[in-house]
């Protein structure tokens, strides 16, 4: 593209002539005798070097240069001046002018002043458009990384206002049904003149914020009479910044709306639990009390109400697991350090009762700490030990191995059994609600150790997995971040 050149001289003969003289040394001139006219166009377009006479009736060259300067800071200027006012040329170049030329003069004497000024100009613009583009990842980065639909917007807006050098910027985000959108954050010198809502069409015609052929919002740059409307390339730049921008904004939104969702579930699981616990009890209390007191029903009669009591203890407990599943997931990670020998020897005292009545064998290794509540890990401990104690061959002793390695900043804790073992295709399944791989009569349980286990460890960024075969025992793991560098002895415990 050719430099552009504003010419500016109130002799209007001298003005011309310099403009022909210019114009086949390859530049696109335009030029004026009124230096308010010349700043109008300077407001409607873009220039690359001002030339100016300095001394001119009305609005002399330093006051149309200051002018010209408030439009377009990053415009290159060259006063043109006589002999006898090189004093104002030099108080000129120290507003902003980058150079001088005397008069009368020749077109040798301008090129080389005129070359180096386009190259200056040159410079500047590319160091816009980089300090621009790095500006723009940043805040783009920043904004994608944003969980926060509030911080998403605030971001947006923070962005678009340096971005777009407009008076004032509005942010606004589609309504219920999508026909009008709001405004939600604004920034500037005068935000009243931002209007509160904006119609479809108009949200559309602004910098528009789509995602997946949605529009969810807009930027609205509101660009004063003095400035000059925005440049493509500044249009380019904010379109991408909305793009990313309506992606975290969606994502942010989807968030929140999940968050809300699972305090509902947590919600509506406790008062559940709470209200049904009661009547379950009182179910399978009378139940039991009816049989005692009806001693002499027949078999059939006694086997139904054996049932029902069983049933109501069964979904006692089925709602008690539900609400330990939802609760489970609602964990204060920051800070959290379990010794993981404290948390085993916890799970092992709860089943203290099932290990000696099956003789089970326990083989522990000494445990590290680790980034989990004691009680949570201890928890999962438990969990898995019943697991092994219960699955075990009919007629043999649980053998169990409890330990843990590091793997590169995480501990992965372990615990093996030579039990029944586990189909690899049922792997993935059982650590899903209420799924059961073995009958109710053989083993009984209602499928939700597992799932506790996995959603407790899920909370602290971990994962649990299990390596077995039928009828070859399994191994349950358990990958956690590490707060200690090596595991502590059992044995050292105070």
């Amino acid at each position: 593209m050719r430099p552009r050149l504003l010419i500016v001289d109130d002799e209007s003969r001298q003005m011309e002539a310099l403009c022909r003289t210019l114009a086949p040394e390859g530049y696109d001139v335009t030029g004026f005798s009124v230096p308010e006219e010349a700043l109008t166009a300077l407001r409607q377009q873009s220039f690359d070097v001002l030339l100016t006479d300095l001394m001119m009736p009305g609005m002399d060259g330093l006051a149309l240069l200051s002018a010209a300067l408030e439009i377009d800071s990053d415009l290159v200027a060259i006063m043109m001046t006589g002999q006898g006012s090189v004093t104002s040329a030099v108080d000129a170049m120290k507003i902003g002018a980058l150079d001088y030329i005397l008069k009368p003069f020749n077109l040798t004497a301008i090129r080389p002043v005129l070359a180096r000024a386009v190259d200056v100009r040159r410079l500047r613009l590319d160091n816009i458009r980089l300090r621009e583009a790095v500006s723009l990842h940043d805040v783009s980065t920043a904004i994608a990384r944003s969980l926060d639909s509030g911080t998403v917007l605030a971001r947006v807006a923070d962005a678009a206002l340096d971005q777009s050098g407009a008076g004032e910027v509005g942010v606004y985000v589609a309504g219920p049904g999508g026909s009008d959108f709001r405004l939600v954050v604004s920034r500037g010198s005068d935000v009243s003149r931002l209007p509160a809502f904006l119609s479809r069409e108009e949200a559309a015609s602004h910098i528009a914020m789509i995602v997946d052929g949605r529009l969810v919002g807009s930027i609205l740059c509101r660009v004063s009479p003095s400035q000059r409307p925005m440049s493509p390339g500044r249009i380019k730049g904010l379109s991408l910044l909305a793009g990313t921008a309506a992606a975290a904004l969606e994502a942010s939104m989807l968030l929140e709306n999940l968050r809300r969702t699972n305090d509902d579930l947590r919600k509506f699981a406790w008062a559940a639990s709470h209200d049904l616990q009661e009547p379950l009890r009182d179910i399978a209390l009378h139940t039991q009390l009816l049989e005692r007191r009806l001693s002499g029903l027949d078999a059939e009669s006694s086997a139904l109400a054996r049932a029902a009591a069983d049933g109501a203890r069964r979904i006692l407990l089925l709602v008690q697991e539900l609400r330990t599943f939802v609760e489970a997931g609602q964990v204060a990670v920051d800070g959290a350090a379990a010794d993981g020998n404290a948390a085993l020897d916890r799970a092992l005292s709860d089943l203290g009762g099932a290990i000696v009545d099956t003789q089970a064998a326990i083989d522990r290794a000494p445990l590290p700490v680790v980034r989990m509540r004691e009680g949570d890990l201890a928890e999962v401990f438990r969990r898995l030990v019943d697991n092994a104690i219960k699955f075990r061959h009919p007629g043999s002793a649980p053998r169990i191995e409890i330990g843990a390695t590091e793997d590169d900043g995480r501990w992965v804790l372990s615990v093996g059994d030579a039990g029944i073992g586990i189909d690899p295709r049922d792997h993935a399944q059982i650590f899903e609600l209420f799924q059961r791989v073995n009958r109710r009569e053989e083993y009984d349980g209602i499928g939700m150790g597992l799932p506790v286990c996995r959603r407790l460890v899920e909370a602290y960024g971990g994962r649990v997995w299990v390596e077995s075969r039928a009828g070859e025992g399994a191994r349950f793991y358990v990958s956690i971040p590490g707060a200690s560098s090596r595991p502590v002895s059992a044995s050292a415990q105070p």
